[in-house]
């Protein structure tokens, strides 16, 4: 699940040369990341406010697409991890920055996002790894680890080396016994790169998860990294995911409740 703000922006080829903003994270969880959101509410202080996280990513190739729209000066907040748009793919793949992992295709089986057949998914990924040289490289991230398994039918010589989901369940539970299923199918270390409580206007019940759920996610040893859903949502009322997902507050460069516990857990 994510929404491009400015999808005209997308420029293919005007890469500009990042400078990395380092953050002392010797005391975080290396586990620990967020989705920082591109949205019109977004700011350019918003990934170096999450201190105590250890990566984050934005779904594109690289961070100059919201940057540039932004104005934001060049220094890019150190744990970047770049993914390969499925939606642009015919663009070109431009990856701007030295990161040692890739993420692949976001939830390629669903219509609104990348929507693409495992079949389809598998002679795309031949162009994908030949960015990947020297590089941790992660499967398309998907809600279905049904289509996950048919497109290792279709790409068995494939380079995979660990796998991506989401999953949005309230009960954390249920979400690291489905973590579990997903390693015993693959045996590959696993990204959670989205995760949230749907349905639900609470922050109440988001914190609650987020208490049960994070302290399971870093004693699970098959459990390589995680993000939250996500830094930014303004979206209310009769949506899958409400706003009250948001580690920001509204029209602020604030962390909001949530955003406080999750940064400064671990």
């Amino acid at each position: 699940m994510v929404f491009t703000y400015v999808s005209v922006l997308l420029v293919s080829g005007l890469l500009s040369l990042l400078v990395f903003n380092m953050i002392d994270l010797s005391e975080a969880s290396i586990k620990k990341g967020v989705g920082i959101m591109f949205s019109k509410q977004y700011r350019c202080t918003d990934e170096s406010t999450f201190n105590n996280v250890h990566w984050w990513y934005d779904w594109h190739q690289t961070p100059n697409l919201m940057h540039g729209y932004n104005h934001c000066p060049t220094t890019v907040r150190s744990g970047y991890v770049p993914m390969v748009n499925g939606k642009q793919f015919e663009r070109g793949i431009n990856i701007s920055v030295n990161s040692q992992f890739l993420l692949g295709f976001n939830e390629p089986d669903h219509k609104e996002q990348a929507n693409l057949t495992a079949a389809q998914a598998s002679v795309m990924w031949k162009e994908v790894e030949k960015h990947a040289a020297g590089k941790t490289l992660i499967s398309p991230a998907v809600t279905d680890i049904n289509w996950l398994q048919q497109f290792f039918q279709y790409c068995n010589n494939c380079r995979v080396d660990h796998v991506a989901v989401h999953i949005y369940k309230c009960n954390a539970h249920q979400i690291m016994a489905y973590l579990k299923q997903t390693w015993d199918r693959f045996h590959k270390p696993i990204w959670l790169t989205e995760f949230a409580c749907p349905h639900t206007t609470s922050a109440h019940e988001q914190l609650r998860l987020m208490r049960e759920l994070l302290p399971l996610l870093e004693s699970a040893p098959y459990v390589f990294r995680y993000a939250w859903f996500t830094s930014r949502w303004v979206f209310h009322s009769h949506t899958f995911v409400d706003g009250s997902t948001s580690l920001m507050k509204e029209n602020s460069a604030e962390l909001s409740t949530l955003g406080h516990y999750y940064n400064n857990f671990m």
